[in-house]
């Protein structure tokens, strides 16, 4: 799972760099892995259980759940706090 989340990170990050101006751009990660989570949960609910496939299904739920979660936070650390480093290391400058 921490694999995901660095894959994410770097995903948001990149989208940043390359997207420009365009604030909304970097939460497209996210925003993927929250409606892959709506979806997993609609099949969970929809498809009668199955064993282990079930718990596969509740396994992705959590990796969703938590990549978006890195996603957003990704997100907002780069609008709000890499801003004030900037500003900071050109203060020390």
């Amino acid at each position: 799972m921490a694999a995901a989340c660095i894959v994410v990170i770097a995903i948001t990050y990149l989208i940043h760099k390359l997207s420009g101006g365009k604030k909304y751009a970097k939460y497209i990660p996210a925003i993927i892995f929250m409606l892959m989570g709506i979806y997993t949960v609609y099949i969970i609910r929809t498809n009668p259980g199955e064993g282990f496939g079930d718990i596969i299904k509740a396994l992705f739920l959590f990796v969703c759940f938590v990549c978006f979660i890195i996603g957003i936070g990704t997100g907002l650390c780069i609008d709000f706090i890499l801003p004030k480093i900037k500003k900071l290391k050109k203060k020390i400058v």
